[in-house]
């Protein structure tokens, strides 16, 4: 088997929480990741939530694939650790508060001294300027932010949405690793170090990109502006953003009649017949050539925005068969669709379970979901589970930095390591 595709990449990170997953990405495809954590609670996503086996899940998945080495930057004798690790680094991940490093005397300035074609990504809640900039937040803030996730009223009064995936903490890890690999390839062919920044919240943002970008227009230029074009451009954002600012509720006028949830005999299901072919498909496949007569549409795609009476045929055709039924038919047939599961539902599906997204108990101490990248056949996941605050002092020390006996005892003496592990 080749090696992985960021096998020899070194990389050191000082993070917690959240952005601890640009790390995890990258070990996933085969970088080394040398963790650098306070002494004692280490990081403190250890601690999130309810623990299993001594740690929270969080940091099962977050840390995954590395090897943690416990330092105290505020001490001379652990700052000198640390930019040795990183003179030997292509990369420094930073997933803190903006300046966390700086305020040390290790930020990315300071580092180019010791490795002048560095790579540094920082990865924070509200990113490196503007009002925010110090502002104390995590997890569900940067939807919050982002309109993502939407209030709902509860005894009458606003409250967190029920069940909200967060979006912001997971898309941001993506563009900071994918940034940081980019760098490294400028880097190695030309020598030029970079600095990369990701806001949590401006990932969140980007991800509600469209909403946010049509109504910005509809508050500058009014729902009917005299300009053509700009009317023209509102219609396509508002398309684009699904409905932006239009009700959700499938009982009033105004909804997609051609992309949307149907109730089949056993749940949900979700017909995607927006393109002309997949609504003469999907008409034809369950016996009704009368519908995509009476009912063409506007080629090339068209929703059917407030087709009520369209609405209401499909709701009686979709009864009559189960998620599955319909799925076949949709394959068969050649129509866009899909099932539509909630809770537990999506882990006993035959695609989900063909895809082998699980990772299993005697590698990562939990079953748990891994990465959805596969390379050359095999999913790219680490196969090495996350680490103990400070368990691979040893190895840091000795393998990478190539530390005598004296010297690490030297360190453990100063209080630069903390405990030993």
């Amino acid at each position: 088997m080749s090696a992985e595709p960021l096998s020899g990449v070194r990389v050191v990170e000082v993070a917690m929480f959240a952005p601890d997953a640009v790390g995890m990405h990258l070990a996933d495809l085969g970088a080394e990741i040398i963790k650098v954590e306070t002494p004692g609670i280490g990081d403190p996503a250890r601690l999130l939530a309810k623990p299993y086996r001594g740690e929270a899940l969080a940091t099962w998945r977050w840390n995954r694939g590395k090897r943690s080495v416990a330092l105290d930057l505020r001490r001379p004798e652990g700052a000198q650790v640390f930019r040795e690790l990183v003179a030997g680094a292509e990369a420094v991940v930073e997933g803190m508060r903006p300046g966390a490093l700086e305020r040390r005397g290790l930020g990315y300035e300071a580092l180019l001294e010791v490795n002048p074609r560095l790579v540094f990504a920082s990865v924070s809640g509200w990113g490196q300027d503007g009002p925010y900039r110090d502002l104390g937040s995590h997890g569900l803030a940067f939807d919050s932010f982002a309109g993502l996730a939407q209030p709902r009223r509860v005894d009458g009064r606003p409250a967190r949405p029920a069940g909200h995936v967060w979006q912001g903490i997971e898309a941001a890890p993506l563009y900071a690793a994918l940034g940081l690999v980019s760098a490294i390839l400028r880097a190695r062919s030309s020598g030029e170090p970079s600095y990369i920044e990701v806001g949590q919240a401006d990932a969140g943002a980007v991800w509600n990109g469209w909403r946010i970008a049509y109504e910005d227009a509809l508050a500058r230029h009014g729902p009917q502006p005299d300009d053509p074009d700009l009317a023209e451009l509102l219609e396509a954002l508002e398309a684009s953003a699904e409905g932006a600012g239009k009700s959700g509720d499938a009982d009033l006028p105004g909804v997609d009649v051609r992309y949307q949830y149907y109730a089949a005999s056993d749940g949900p299901v979700l017909l995607m017949a927006t393109e002309t072919k997949f609504w003469k498909n999907f008409c034809q496949a369950v016996g009704r050539p009368d519908l995509f007569e009476r009912w063409p549409g506007r080629p090339p795609a068209d929703h059917d925005y407030g087709n009520d009476e369209l609405r209401a045929e499909l709701a009686g055709i979709f009864a009559g068969r189960t998620r599955a039924e319909w799925v076949r038919l949709f394959i068969e047939a050649d129509v866009a669709g899909a099932p539509v599961y909630e809770g537990g539902e999506t882990a006993g599906d035959p695609h989900f379970e063909a895809r082998g997204l699980w990772l299993e108990s005697p590698d990562h101490n939990l079953r748990s979901l891994g990465s959805p990248v596969r390379i050359d056949g095999r999913t790219a996941v680490s196969r090495r589970r996350s680490p103990r605050a400070g368990s691979d002092a040893d190895y840091v020390l000795r393998e990478v930095l190539g530390y005598d006996d004296a010297r690490i005892a030297e360190l453990r003496r100063s209080g630069a390591l903390g405990e030993n592990p």
